[in-house]
């Protein structure tokens, strides 16, 4: 079990690293000075598990482990030297964005699940940490966040929650969780090769 959990750290740790670029990399783009790029790399990294956070009533997990913020740097000094070859780079950033997604989604709604939450509480937690950071980058940027009319993204991170609050007793089985954290990650790369989108309503 111990070993297990070190794993979702390391895949945790990941998707920050991968948000972080993402958010750096944008920022960068806007030709932001340093300051700006790192509140874009730590605003989408780290928003997402800070509003959980505050919402579930505890001290932001940063406070107390610099891993997070050492692996935020790091991003911003990666996207700084790799900004030229982002676009060759890319696809392999999807795929680490996606591991992100779906780590930061199961451990959003596996903090809701410690506490004893409900249903909704499961789902909420989940889909906030998986999109929440971005949503707050791209509105710091002055941007529509794309999530709201682009991409099959967040809807991942809802499925995910959806799942594992309704199956009960499976949430403390690993082997379960792993499961859904591969059905999921695939689901989000064949949305990527697809470009699947959900329906819109227009008329």
């Amino acid at each position: 079990m111990i070993y297990m959990l070190n794993e979702i750290y390391m895949l945790d740790l990941l998707g920050t690293f991968a948000f972080a670029t993402y958010g750096s990399y944008f920022a960068i783009k806007k030709k932001f000075d340093i300051f700006g790029v790192f509140v874009c790399a730590f605003l989408t990294a780290l928003g997402g598990g800070t509003i959980r956070e505050l919402f579930l009533g505890n001290v932001p997990f940063y406070f107390y482990d610099n891993n997070y913020v050492f692996t935020i740097i790091s991003a911003i000094v990666f996207s700084i030297v790799a900004y030229n070859l982002f676009y060759k780079i890319n696809k392999g950033m999807l795929v680490v964005d996606s591991v992100g997604l779906v780590t930061f989604a199961f451990i959003g709604a596996s903090k809701a699940n410690e506490l004893g939450l409900g249903f909704f509480a499961i789902v909420f937690c989940a889909t906030i940490t998986a999109i929440g950071g971005g949503m707050l980058r791209d509105i710091a940027m002055n941007t529509m966040p794309e999530i709201l009319y682009h991409d099959f993204y967040a809807s991942v991170a809802i499925l995910f929650g959806v799942v594992y609050a309704a199956c009960g007793g499976y949430r403390e089985d690993m082997r379960y969780v792993y499961v859904l954290l591969f059905s999921c990650f695939v689901l989000r790369l064949a949305a990527i090769k697809y470009k699947l989108n959900l329906w819109r309503p227009w008329r």
